[in-house]
């Protein structure tokens, strides 16, 4: 169901224009030197005992870049936040392991937490649960599975309107905390409302609110809306019966996402319904969403066929870019 926040997208389509570079310090994998030169006009040099730890945790992961903390890219931190004791001497690195996004943290030296982007059809039975009890109506967008020396939690991210939860789940489904932030309403530049209405004409119920970052501390720095700030916009939006967000950065629009469950398959493109038919025979399609830039447009389709689930994206073309299916 993800968002394409997709997404965890990261692994499959890094190196595509979906994704913007972030504009911080940035060391490209090398374990064997205590200082790597970076593409930008800074060196990050991690210390080799953090190198050790980390190859040694994650032997075989790939695409690795590593950061120096910068406490002045974050939002403010509350004192009970986990990462509030963080400085400038610290590290994080970003990584794909076994199929997966992560990110690592050090402090003093020390692995302390290690954040794993997963898909919603990953979310254990207890804990999806606690979501559709607790949460109705609510989307999920992102989902992280976080490891610390103590705990193992579940941070699921739903959306409904302009509410927006960040809630820790344990395993078997218990809050262990939560978050609600509320978007706020603003009157948008006249260039994004023409490009908006010239876009997208036939739309109603529209609602334009000033973009609300996270914490850059949760942000992976290789997703689509690192670099999103306050200063940028999100609309939302209904479309022939759908709910959809779409956003502006810099008075650019730069993504847009259908938001509501969807499943109706005649909504896909002939072509797309008919590999459905060839590579899921006797599967029904529960979800369909879709996440549009300007260089793709992605189709998140969720299936389902007796006690098997599978997440599969297509571009327009047809092509598979990523696919997930497991037992529940």
């Amino acid at each position: 169901m993800k968002t394409f926040s997709i997404l965890l997208f990261v692994a499959i389509m890094a190196g595509s224009n979906l994704f913007k570079t972030p504009d911080v310090s940035v060391a490209t994998k090398d374990l064997t030197k205590s200082s790597v030169s970076c593409s930008t006009t800074d060196t990050v040099i991690v210390p080799v005992t953090i190198q050790s730890s980390f190859s040694t945790k994650y032997p075989s992961a790939t695409r690795v870049i590593w950061y120096q903390y910068t406490p002045d890219k974050t939002m403010p931190a509350d004192p009970t936040a986990w990462y509030y004791g963080l400085d400038d001497k610290d590290y994080y690195v970003t990584f794909n392991w076994d199929n997966s996004d992560y990110i690592a943290w050090y402090d003093n030296g020390s692995w302390i937490r290690s954040s794993q982007r997963i898909d919603d059809i990953d979310i254990p039975a207890d804990v999806m649960r606690s979501v559709n009890t607790q949460y109705p109506g609510y989307k999920i967008v992102d989902v992280d599975l976080e490891h610390d020396n103590k705990q193992t939690l579940y941070e699921v991210k739903l959306v409904k309107g302009d509410s927006k939860w960040n809630v820790h789940y344990t395993p078997t489904g218990t809050v262990a905390r939560k978050k609600e932030r509320h978007l706020t309403k603003y009157d948008p530049q006249a260039e994004m409302t023409t490009d908006f209405t010239t876009r997208y004409p036939n739309t109603t119920e529209v609602v334009w609110y000033r973009y609300d970052p996270e914490a850059r501390v949760e942000i992976y720095p290789t997703d689509w809306d690192y670099n999103m700030d306050a200063t940028d916009y999100e609309v939302r939006f209904k479309m022939d019966g759908t709910d959809y967000a779409a956003w502006y950065d810099n008075g650019k629009w730069v993504r847009t996402e259908s938001m509501a469950m969807n499943a109706n398959n005649a909504k896909l493109p002939a072509n797309i319904n008919d590999l459905l038919k060839t590579q899921y025979s006797g599967y029904t399609v529960k979800d369909v969403e879709t996440e549009q830039n300007s260089t793709r447009t992605v189709y998140e389709i969720e299936l389902a066929k007796g006690n098997e689930k599978c997440k599969v994206f297509y571009t327009a073309e047809g092509a598979i870019i990523k696919k997930k299916c497991k037992t529940v």
